[in-house]
Protein backbone atom coordinates (compact mmCIF):
# COMPACT_ATOMS: atom_id res chain seq x y z
CA UNK A 1 0.00 0.00 0.00
CA UNK A 2 1.22 3.33 -1.24
CA UNK A 3 2.30 5.65 2.05
CA UNK A 4 0.00 8.98 2.08
CA UNK A 5 2.64 12.23 2.33
CA UNK A 6 0.72 14.84 4.42
CA UNK A 7 1.47 17.83 6.26
CA UNK A 8 0.52 19.00 9.68
CA UNK A 9 -3.19 20.87 9.56
CA UNK A 10 -1.59 24.31 10.83
CA UNK A 11 0.87 24.42 7.92
CA UNK A 12 -2.33 25.91 5.41
CA UNK A 13 -3.25 27.96 9.01
CA UNK A 14 -0.01 29.58 9.17
CA UNK A 15 0.24 30.32 4.96
CA UNK A 16 -2.71 32.23 5.76
CA UNK A 17 -2.16 34.02 8.18
CA UNK A 18 1.25 35.65 6.94
CA UNK A 19 -0.28 36.47 3.91
CA UNK A 20 -3.36 38.06 5.55
CA UNK A 21 -0.99 39.37 7.71
CA UNK A 22 0.87 41.41 5.14
CA UNK A 23 -2.20 42.19 3.24
CA UNK A 24 -1.58 39.65 0.30
CA UNK A 25 -4.28 38.65 -2.18
CA UNK A 26 -4.41 34.82 -3.36
CA UNK A 27 -3.94 36.92 -7.20
CA UNK A 28 -0.99 38.98 -5.36
CA UNK A 29 0.78 35.40 -3.97
CA UNK A 30 -0.01 34.08 -7.79
CA UNK A 31 2.07 37.17 -9.23
CA UNK A 32 4.98 36.43 -6.92
CA UNK A 33 5.35 32.99 -7.33
CA UNK A 34 3.63 31.63 -10.51
CA UNK A 35 1.67 29.26 -8.06
CA UNK A 36 -2.32 29.27 -9.09
CA UNK A 37 -4.47 30.83 -6.18
CA UNK A 38 -6.54 27.78 -6.79
CA UNK A 39 -3.71 25.63 -5.31
CA UNK A 40 -2.81 27.94 -3.06
CA UNK A 41 -6.06 28.49 -1.40
CA UNK A 42 -6.49 24.34 -1.00
CA UNK A 43 -2.70 24.64 0.75
CA UNK A 44 -4.58 27.09 3.41
CA UNK A 45 -8.19 24.80 3.89
CA UNK A 46 -6.68 21.56 3.27
CA UNK A 47 -7.61 20.80 0.19
CA UNK A 48 -4.08 20.22 -0.76
CA UNK A 49 -2.22 18.28 1.57
CA UNK A 50 1.59 18.02 0.47
CA UNK A 51 3.07 20.83 -1.44
CA UNK A 52 6.39 20.00 -2.68
CA UNK A 53 9.73 21.90 -1.86
CA UNK A 54 9.93 23.84 -4.88
CA UNK A 55 5.92 25.84 -4.48
CA UNK A 56 7.58 25.61 -0.26
CA UNK A 57 10.42 27.51 -1.08
CA UNK A 58 8.44 29.83 -3.82
CA UNK A 59 5.91 30.45 -0.97
CA UNK A 60 8.54 30.96 1.78
CA UNK A 61 10.40 33.65 -0.05
CA UNK A 62 6.90 35.45 -1.25
CA UNK A 63 6.10 35.83 2.66
CA UNK A 64 9.48 36.75 3.75
CA UNK A 65 9.76 33.83 6.02
CA UNK A 66 12.46 30.98 5.61
CA UNK A 67 11.15 27.84 4.00
CA UNK A 68 12.20 26.19 7.27
CA UNK A 69 9.65 27.81 9.12
CA UNK A 70 7.06 26.55 6.94
CA UNK A 71 8.53 23.49 7.21
CA UNK A 72 8.88 23.11 10.84
CA UNK A 73 4.90 24.07 10.83
CA UNK A 74 4.10 21.61 8.23
CA UNK A 75 5.88 18.74 9.94
CA UNK A 76 4.06 16.16 10.84
CA UNK A 77 6.47 14.87 13.60
CA UNK A 78 4.85 15.44 16.91
CA UNK A 79 4.54 11.80 18.09
CA UNK A 80 0.78 12.93 19.44
CA UNK A 81 2.37 14.52 22.45
CA UNK A 82 0.75 18.06 23.55
CA UNK A 83 3.03 20.60 25.75
CA UNK A 84 1.52 23.12 27.68
CA UNK A 85 2.06 26.78 26.18
CA UNK A 86 3.88 28.22 28.68
CA UNK A 87 6.26 24.95 28.04
CA UNK A 88 6.56 25.87 24.43
CA UNK A 89 6.88 29.82 24.82
CA UNK A 90 9.94 29.52 27.23
CA UNK A 91 11.34 26.46 25.89
CA UNK A 92 12.05 28.40 22.18
CA UNK A 93 13.25 31.39 20.93
CA UNK A 94 11.03 33.16 18.75
CA UNK A 95 10.25 36.62 17.06
CA UNK A 96 7.58 39.06 17.06
CA UNK A 97 6.83 40.64 13.04
CA UNK A 98 10.63 38.94 12.83
CA UNK A 99 12.11 41.65 14.01
CA UNK A 100 13.57 41.23 17.65
CA UNK A 101 13.65 37.84 19.69
CA UNK A 102 10.92 37.96 22.10
CA UNK A 103 12.42 38.20 26.22
CA UNK A 104 11.16 36.56 28.90
CA UNK A 105 9.60 39.45 29.98
CA UNK A 106 7.53 39.66 26.86
CA UNK A 107 6.71 35.54 27.17
CA UNK A 108 5.47 36.06 30.65
CA UNK A 109 2.88 39.38 29.99
CA UNK A 110 1.51 37.38 26.79
CA UNK A 111 0.94 34.15 28.68
CA UNK A 112 -0.26 37.30 31.36
CA UNK A 113 -2.88 38.46 28.75
CA UNK A 114 -4.02 34.97 27.69
CA UNK A 115 -5.01 33.94 30.91
CA UNK A 116 -6.96 37.53 31.59
CA UNK A 117 -8.66 36.90 28.66
CA UNK A 118 -9.37 33.04 29.61
CA UNK A 119 -10.38 33.61 32.95
CA UNK A 120 -12.63 37.13 32.71
CA UNK A 121 -16.58 36.38 32.79
CA UNK A 122 -17.40 38.39 29.61
CA UNK A 123 -21.28 38.17 30.63
CA UNK A 124 -23.17 41.66 30.03
CA UNK A 125 -23.09 43.02 33.70
CA UNK A 126 -19.09 41.94 33.68
CA UNK A 127 -18.15 43.08 29.91
CA UNK A 128 -17.21 46.92 31.24
CA UNK A 129 -14.69 45.81 34.04
CA UNK A 130 -13.60 42.66 32.05
CA UNK A 131 -12.62 45.20 29.10
CA UNK A 132 -10.75 47.03 31.64
CA UNK A 133 -8.54 44.45 32.76
CA UNK A 134 -7.94 43.35 29.25
CA UNK A 135 -7.09 46.37 28.33
CA UNK A 136 -4.67 46.91 31.64
CA UNK A 137 -2.69 43.42 30.11
CA UNK A 138 -2.49 44.37 27.09
CA UNK A 139 -0.97 47.75 28.46
CA UNK A 140 1.77 45.57 30.50
CA UNK A 141 2.08 44.04 27.12
CA UNK A 142 2.94 46.98 25.11
CA UNK A 143 5.11 48.41 28.02
CA UNK A 144 7.58 45.10 27.38
CA UNK A 145 7.42 45.85 23.86
CA UNK A 146 9.02 49.00 23.74
CA UNK A 147 11.62 47.72 25.85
Amino acid sequence: MKEVRGINPNFGKMLKYLRTKQGLSLKQIKEKTGISESYVNRLENRGRLCPSYPVIEKLASALSVEPADLLEVGSNKTNGSVIPLEQLLFSCEFTMDGVKTVSSETVEQLLNLIDVINDVAWEKDTLIADIYEISEAVDDLKQVLTI
